[in-house]
């Protein structure tokens, strides 16, 4: 159980990245908006950015838990995999955290902590289509060509580039540099189609700010 001043300040740079973004925000206005010091501040997250980081954690976490109440990975990694892809990114792209989200591939924290995750989804279905594992290529194909095609294209994107490319169609994009080197376009293109109906009812069930109550019970773990 973390204590009572760990949690009013992340529950204070929760509002905070929320309002006006990670740029826009300084660890002095949490400081003063969370009624801390800048020491405990850096005592308990050590930078801004550890904070945000901790932060897309809770948002992936949401968001992950919100589509496993739709439909389960154990079912089928693929469409799990394609459904939380879909709903992560349209969630934050399309609502409050929209600037957030910005600011986090801008400064790459959105990579440092997908660079951290185990790339699950790629070995299970190595196992079900029967792929040769290739450690070297899941990393490629798993982390770095997904993310900066997401980076580039919505970055890019906000300053004008890109405009027949439409928000809704960018997670079909980062699944399919994803997995297309690995699985037959056909079998990708239908997993697809279903994830976008199941996502529409995911995202239809979320509130446009994750509550406060799981934000708690987040940083309280």
């Amino acid at each position: 159980m973390k204590n009572e001043k760990y949690q009013d300040i992340f529950q204070t740079s929760h509002r905070l990245f929320l309002q006006q973004g990670y740029e826009n925000t300084t660890i002095r206005q949490i400081s003063e908006h969370a009624s801390v010091s800048l020491g405990l501040i850096n005592h308990c997250f050590h930078s801004k950015q550890e904070l945000a980081g901790l932060m897309l954690d809770m948002l992936f976490t949401y968001s992950n838990r919100c589509c496993d109440s739709f439909y389960s990975s154990q079912e089928d990694p693929l469409l799990h995999t394609s459904l939380c892809t879909r709903v992560n990114t349209l969630y934050l792209l399309r609502g409050n955290y929209h600037r957030f989200y910005l600011d986090c591939l801008k400064y790459d924290i959105f990579f440092q902590k997908l660079e951290k995750r185990p790339n699950t989804s790629l070995y299970q279905l190595a196992e079900i289509h029967n792929f040769p594992v290739d450690d070297d290529l899941f990393l490629l194909y798993g982390k770095y060509v997904p993310y900066n095609f997401e980076k580039t294209l919505i970055l890019n994107k906000e300053s004008g580039l890109f405009p027949s490319i439409h928000d809704d169609e960018i997670p079909d994009y980062i699944i399919i540099s994803k997995f297309e080197h690995f699985l037959d376009r056909n079998v990708l293109d239908h997993t697809l189609s279903k994830a976008h109906i199941i996502a529409d009812k995911v995202l239809a069930s979320m509130p446009d700010i994750v509550p406060d109550s799981f934000v708690l019970d987040f940083i309280s773990d």
